[in-house]
C-alpha cells in the first residue's frame, strides 16, 4: 500500500530540499570537483567523484519518492542520506591523523548541514497532527 501525501506538509518540504540539494551537490562533485577542493592527486578527484555519485543516487531516489508523493519511500531515502552523511561526520572527526587540523576540520564539519536538516526533516514526520 502506497501513502500519498500533500507536498506542502513541512517535513516532506525539508526533505525535498535535501534531496535536490544532495543531487546538485553531487553533480558538482562529478562534473567539476575542483570547485569544491584543490585535487592534489588523481586519487582525490576520483573519490570526490565517487562522493558525488553516491549523493546523486541518494538524492535521485528521494526526489523521485517525492515527485511520487510516497512520504514512507522519501523517509527511507533520507533515513539512507541520514546515515552516509552521519559516516561522513564520523570519519571527519578521526581523519586529522590521516589528512592534518585544517582538512579534519572541513571533513567533519562539511556534512554537518545535512546531517541537521535530516534529523529536522525525519523528525518533523513522526509528529502526530
Amino acid at each position: 500500500m502506497t501513502v500519498k501525501i500533500e507536498r506542502g506538509q513541512g517535513s516532506t518540504s525539508i526533505l525535498a530540499l535535501v534531496a535536490a540539494a544532495r543531487v546538485a551537490v553531487g553533480a558538482v562533485m562529478i562534473l567539476a570537483p575542483s570547485r569544491i577542493f584543490s585535487p592534489g592527486s588523481g586519487t582525490e578527484t576520483l573519490l570526490m567523484r565517487t562522493i558525488g555519485i553516491r549523493d546523486v543516487v541518494i538524492g535521485s531516489g528521494a526526489c523521485a519518492a517525492w515527485a511520487r508523493g510516497e512520504q514512507g519511500e522519501l523517509q527511507r531515502w533520507a533515513t539512507a542520506g541520514l546515515a552516509s552523511d552521519g559516516a561522513d561526520f564520523v570519519t571527519g572527526l578521526r581523519s586529522k591523523p590521516l589528512v592534518g587540523s585544517k582538512s579534519a576540520l572541513i571533513a567533519t564539519l562539511s556534512p554537518v548541514p545535512f546531517v541537521a536538516a535530516g534529523i529536522l526533516g525525519l523528525t518533523r514526520g513522526l509528529r502526530k497532527p
